[in-house]
Protein backbone atom coordinates (compact mmCIF):
# COMPACT_ATOMS: atom_id res chain seq x y z
CA UNK A 1 0.00 0.00 0.00
CA UNK A 2 2.83 2.40 0.80
CA UNK A 3 4.23 1.88 -2.70
CA UNK A 4 0.98 2.89 -4.36
CA UNK A 5 0.69 5.97 -2.12
CA UNK A 6 4.26 6.92 -3.00
CA UNK A 7 3.48 6.40 -6.69
CA UNK A 8 0.33 8.51 -6.37
CA UNK A 9 2.15 11.34 -4.62
CA UNK A 10 4.94 11.34 -7.20
CA UNK A 11 2.37 11.21 -9.99
CA UNK A 12 0.44 14.11 -8.49
CA UNK A 13 3.65 16.15 -8.15
CA UNK A 14 4.62 15.46 -11.79
CA UNK A 15 1.10 16.32 -12.93
CA UNK A 16 1.12 19.60 -10.96
CA UNK A 17 4.48 20.55 -12.48
CA UNK A 18 3.34 19.81 -16.04
CA UNK A 19 -0.04 21.51 -15.52
CA UNK A 20 1.58 24.65 -14.11
CA UNK A 21 4.12 24.79 -16.96
CA UNK A 22 1.42 24.40 -19.61
CA UNK A 23 -1.36 26.57 -18.16
CA UNK A 24 0.71 28.97 -16.00
CA UNK A 25 -1.36 28.22 -12.89
CA UNK A 26 -1.61 25.38 -10.42
CA UNK A 27 -4.35 22.76 -10.74
CA UNK A 28 -7.39 23.49 -8.58
CA UNK A 29 -7.48 20.17 -6.76
CA UNK A 30 -5.07 17.27 -6.30
CA UNK A 31 -5.66 14.48 -3.81
CA UNK A 32 -4.63 10.87 -3.28
CA UNK A 33 -7.80 8.83 -2.67
CA UNK A 34 -5.93 5.58 -2.01
CA UNK A 35 -6.18 2.21 -3.76
CA UNK A 36 -4.58 3.56 -6.97
CA UNK A 37 -7.10 6.42 -7.31
CA UNK A 38 -6.55 10.19 -7.29
CA UNK A 39 -8.74 13.27 -7.54
CA UNK A 40 -7.56 15.83 -10.08
CA UNK A 41 -9.49 19.06 -10.74
CA UNK A 42 -12.67 17.37 -9.55
CA UNK A 43 -12.20 14.23 -11.69
CA UNK A 44 -11.55 10.83 -10.12
CA UNK A 45 -9.03 8.79 -12.08
CA UNK A 46 -6.55 5.97 -11.70
CA UNK A 47 -2.87 6.65 -11.25
CA UNK A 48 -2.29 5.12 -14.70
CA UNK A 49 -4.70 7.63 -16.26
CA UNK A 50 -3.01 10.46 -14.37
CA UNK A 51 0.39 9.41 -15.69
CA UNK A 52 -1.00 9.22 -19.24
CA UNK A 53 -2.46 12.73 -18.98
CA UNK A 54 0.81 14.02 -17.54
CA UNK A 55 2.76 12.57 -20.48
CA UNK A 56 0.29 14.14 -22.90
CA UNK A 57 0.66 17.56 -21.24
CA UNK A 58 4.45 17.28 -21.37
CA UNK A 59 4.24 16.48 -25.08
CA UNK A 60 1.98 19.48 -25.67
CA UNK A 61 4.42 21.67 -23.75
CA UNK A 62 7.36 20.43 -25.86
CA UNK A 63 5.38 21.10 -29.05
CA UNK A 64 4.47 24.61 -27.88
CA UNK A 65 8.08 25.38 -27.03
CA UNK A 66 9.23 24.07 -30.43
CA UNK A 67 6.60 26.20 -32.18
CA UNK A 68 7.78 29.31 -30.31
CA UNK A 69 11.43 28.55 -31.11
CA UNK A 70 10.53 28.12 -34.77
CA UNK A 71 8.62 31.39 -34.80
CA UNK A 72 11.48 33.21 -33.11
CA UNK A 73 14.02 31.72 -35.54
CA UNK A 74 11.92 32.80 -38.52
CA UNK A 75 11.72 36.32 -37.08
CA UNK A 76 15.48 36.45 -36.56
CA UNK A 77 16.06 35.21 -40.10
CA UNK A 78 13.64 37.76 -41.53
CA UNK A 79 15.26 40.60 -39.58
CA UNK A 80 18.76 39.59 -40.66
CA UNK A 81 17.86 39.72 -44.38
Amino acid sequence: MAGSTDRALKGLARYAEAYNALFHRPPSELRDLGNQWVLVNGARMSIDELEQITMQMRLELQQERARKRNLLQRLVNWLSN
